[in-house]
């Protein structure tokens, strides 16, 4: 039995991954920060998450080897942190990197950093026998006092470095000229033939991640501007993604990304938040398109999340891991099939159907395993029909029949992890999903797992008004950041908008004053990504970019738009547009990591409606009118339904009564309101159109 460390006592899974680890490890804490400014030594900072591929290649080759932590033990004060749970600490550590290393970046992140926080080295995953010799150059250096001197230097530039890069630009104006512009470069920029945008040039174009701020915005743009190009250019990228090996046809959801163009072979770890931003995706595209393949990506994405990442108290699970058990060389083991493997399994007839739809062949598709397929939708079911000479509904029973017998086949497998700890805004994130997908395809399943997940957050990560970013067999720690805020505050609104519960609401405007009181910079405008009142790191920071989730900001920017429109109160719509002005400068140049805030900017036009609809739930007509608004396209709206008590909470509500008795929708804009209407199939959320004289943005 191996000793244990310290990490043994935490409670993330990815800390006690490394528990029986021989290097010394701290978590962070003031602990290690005393040892090493005590003993005069450098901190060895090591950064990654559970489910991180080259995070277990390192600890494998390095963290578990004997002299790798004889050496580390001797000459640094070792921390581990799990970038998921102190995101804080990664930005930071991160940006830092990407400026020593000239635009490199990634996970394990591997920092060295002085005993009051300043990083003098930084890397990623390093081979053992490179980690050796350059934690011993290091300690050298370290050892000259000349040396020392000059490195402390560097760490100072670094860290002023950060500081006059975290102060921002000087806030612009924003123009709505913007969007055209990114509609324009995100057009340009696609790959016309696999669909999505490549990390490389053509023709190479890969990895490819999914994008869906960057597809939500031509999807916007689509709606706003009756564009049949940008929604070609968003729907051909939904459509490889579902079809593709990066799409779990037997188990549901999308791993992580595609390492090739036509998103054939994923990086196979699954997380909550991708899954949470395609769910409500494909039910809008669906609404939008008609196309049957988005509606199933979206159920069987919500399905996965309900079987396989829910915990018992209805809180979502943070991810599945890339590695099967066994090591790092089994990643991807765990999804793979052969043509034998599926004909004893399922029978000739099955097999030989799932073979040609998924492309299960004798040579197999992917390189690194010779003789097995990753699955991927190569032919339709009439296709499989003809070649197999049968009808299209034999062949639609035996795929059905199939895939249930293949999910429980896999099972029996050595299983990849999944990270059980919950974090408070990858719910918020997954409950805005579940709503919003609820309302598009009328799923009461949906709705149920977002009401239990949100129920559980604002029940066991939110106390004294604050939120808690991270909880853990009945722990809820760490301080909450911008982006925890952000997605609840948006779940919370979302959860009123589809139970029309009043709680849900109220507690939405608590939490929303709380993080205007931690995070916003009321002189710039703007957020800051940690509260005032938290944990000293040596920058504080506004983040726009939205990485592979929306940035706060852009949420933030939303939630006050919304609840402007909610409440009537303009100063909620007055911090939106600041927010936006305060990125101004960065939105008309890069669409690619600011459509979120881009996404925000097209939510604040003049054109968003406010739908205020009157009558008892229960009334056939009611239930008429909610469910219209949920099924229309145009996502620039809120909805309401009026109470007597919601009057005092939102006053635009008051005097929209029953007409005749009888229930009645309301439809405004910027609070002026059109004739109430009766009769639900005359409701028009639609888009204003260009009046003859007029001439349009186009």
């Amino acid at each position: 039995m191996k000793k244990e460390n310290r990490l043994a006592k935490e409670k993330s899974p990815y800390l006690r991954q490394h528990k029986n680890n021989p290097v010394d490890w701290y978590p962070w804490g003031e602990e290690a920060f005393a040892k090493a400014k005590k003993e005069g030594k450098l901190i060895f900072l090591s950064i990654g998450y559970s489910s991180c591929h080259w995070c277990h290649v390192m600890e494998h080759e390095s963290f578990d080897d004997a002299e790798v932590a004889a050496m580390l033990n001797k000459h640094y004060v070792c921390i581990k942190v799990d970038r998921e749970e102190r995101p804080d600490v990664d930005a930071i550590y991160m940006d830092a990197a990407q400026a020593m290393m000239r635009g490199g970046g990634g996970w394990p992140l591997s920092i060295w950093m002085t005993a009051d926080k300043r990083p003098v080295k930084a890397g990623t995953y390093f081979p053992k026998a490179q980690f050796l010799e350059l934690n011993e150059k290091l300690h050298e250096a370290w050892s000259d006092p000349k040396v020392r001197k000059d490195i402390e230097t560097y760490a100072a530039r670094v860290v002023e470095y950060l500081k006059e890069n975290a102060a921002g630009e000087e806030s612009s104006e924003v123009d709505p000229q913007f969007i055209e512009l990114a509609r324009y470069a995100l057009e340009r920029g696609s790959d016309r033939e696999m669909g999505g945008w490549g990390q490389r040039p053509a023709p190479d174009m890969a990895p490819k991640f999914p994008s869906v701020e960057v597809i939500e915005l031509l999807l916007r743009y689509h709606l706003r501007h009756e564009d049949k190009e940008a929604l070609g250019v968003a729907a051909l990228a939904l459509e490889k993604m579902a079809l593709g090996g990066i799409h779990d046809h037997v188990g549901g959801g999308f791993h992580r990304y595609s390492t090739t163009r036509d998103w054939l072979v994923p990086h196979f770890e699954k997380m909550l938040y991708d899954n949470a931003l395609l769910l409500p995706l494909y039910a809008w595209a669906y609404r939008i398109t008609g196309n049957e393949v988005f509606r199933d990506a979206a159920l069987d994405t919500a399905h996965w999340v309900r079987r396989e990442m829910t915990g018992e108290a209805g809180g979502f699970y943070s991810a599945q891991d890339a590695d099967d058990p066994g090591g790092p060389e089994g990643e991807g083991g765990f999804y793979i099939w052969n043509p034998k493997g599926l004909e004893e399994l399922l029978g000739k007839d099955a097999a030989r159907a799932v073979a040609l739809r998924y492309d299960v062949t004798d040579g197999g598709n992917w390189s690194h395993r010779k003789g097995e397929s990753i699955l991927q939708v190569v032919q339709s079911i009439p296709s499989v029909a003809k070649e197999m000479g049968r009808g299209e509904e034999e062949v639609r029973k035996l795929l059905a029949d199939a895939l249930p017998k293949m999910y429980e086949a896999r099972e029996k497998r050595p299983k990849p992890m999944t990270d059980t700890k919950v974090l408070a805004g990858w719910n918020g994130l997954m409950v805005s999903g579940l709503c919003r997908s609820y309302q598009a395809l009328g799923e009461q399943s949906h709705l149920d797992a977002a009401v239990r997940a949100g129920s559980f957050v604002r029940k066991e990560m939110w106390r004294d008004g604050r939120l808690l970013r991270r909880w853990a067999e009945g722990d809820a720690a760490h301080d909450g950041v911008l982006d925890d805020y952000a997605w609840v505050v948006a779940a919370w609104l979302d959860l009123y908008e589809c139970t029309f519960d009043e709680s849900w609401l109220r507690d939405a405007i608590a939490l929303q004053k709380t993080a205007d009181e931690l995070f916003l910079d009321a002189a710039n405008g703007g957020y800051f990504y940690t509260a005032k009142d938290g944990e000293a790191l040596i920058v504080r920071s506004k983040d726009a970019y939205d990485k592979s989730r929306p940035s706060g900001n852009s949420v933030m920017a939303q939630n006050n738009s919304r609840l402007m429109h909610l409440t009537g109160n303009l100063a909620y719509g007055d911090q939106a547009r600041r927010t936006l002005e305060a990125f101004g400068a960065l939105m008309g140049s890069n669409p690619f990591g600011l459509a979120g805030l881009l996404n925000a900017l097209d939510f604040m036009s003049k054109d968003t409606r406010e739908v205020f609809v009157t009558g008892k739930l229960d009334d056939p007509t009611t239930r008429a009118f909610i469910e219209r608004v949920w099924r229309d396209t145009n996502p620039n709206r809120v909805l309401v339904v009026v109470t007597p008590e919601i009057g005092e909470l939102l006053p635009p509500a008051k005097g929209k009564d029953l007409v005749e008795g009888k229930p009645a929708a309301y439809v405004c804009r910027n609070f002026t309101c059109l004739a109430p209407v009766t009769d639900p199939s005359k409701l028009d959320l639609s888009y204003d159109k260009p009046k003859p004289e007029e001439k349009s943005d186009d």
